[in-house]
């Protein structure tokens, strides 16, 4: 396998793991790694042991990822991997299903024989809400929604419907320059090896 199918691999066989909670989703990390996402910025054990408050365990996450898109210069990739998740929960006694689509940005190493996961980051892009059952509805008062990012506006709101918090600082598209500087970083530590 060359290294771009294998890198390709490592991060769709680690999204794979996430959905299914499966503990060998550690194994796709070093153990130094660090992850930002909506929910929580930091080292790996954080990610893999702990759950946003909205996750309610009777509902499975269902996710999907597109094609990977990989920028590598020798043991060193990043990669962006635009992803789709849906989960199901209970927001005011009423069965809801959040969608959300966000843009993966993982940092993979060959630091031996394998490529693994050095640091992933969640830019955040849009996200829907919707009543699972037909015939359903919640009543979400426009002005509420007008406090959160557009990027994420409806997972910050049932987030706090479910006891959580939610920063308003998350990369998201709606804030371009963000972005911008998250690429710049990237391909500076893209570089780096070869300096």
């Amino acid at each position: 396998m060359n290294d771009i199918a294998e890198i390709s691999e490592l991060v769709a066989r680690e999204r794979l793991y996430r959905v299914r909670h499966n503990p060998a989703i550690a194994d796709c990390y070093y153990p130094d790694a660090t992850v930002a996402t909506s929910w929580q910025s930091g080292s790996i054990d954080t990610f893999l042991n702990q759950e946003p408050a909205e996750v309610d365990p009777r509902f499975s996450i269902v996710g999907s990822v597109s094609t990977p898109v990989v920028h590598q210069n020798g043991e060193r990739a990043y990669v962006e991997l635009p992803t789709n998740t849906r989960m199901r929960m209970m927001v005011k006694g009423v069965q809801m299903e959040i969608e959300s689509f966000r843009r993966l940005i993982y940092y993979v190493e060959k630091r031996e024989q394998d490529w693994k996961i050095s640091k992933m980051i969640s830019i955040n892009e849009s996200d829907n809400l919707y009543p699972v059952v037909p015939g359903t509805h919640l009543d979400v008062d426009p002005k509420e929604l007008e406090k959160f990012r557009p990027s994420y506006q409806f997972l910050a709101y049932v987030r706090l419907a479910a006891g959580g918090s939610i920063s308003q600082e998350l990369l998201g598209i709606d804030r371009p320059d963000d972005i911008k500087k998250l690429y710049q970083q990237a391909e500076q530590w893209l570089l780096e090896k070869n300096l």
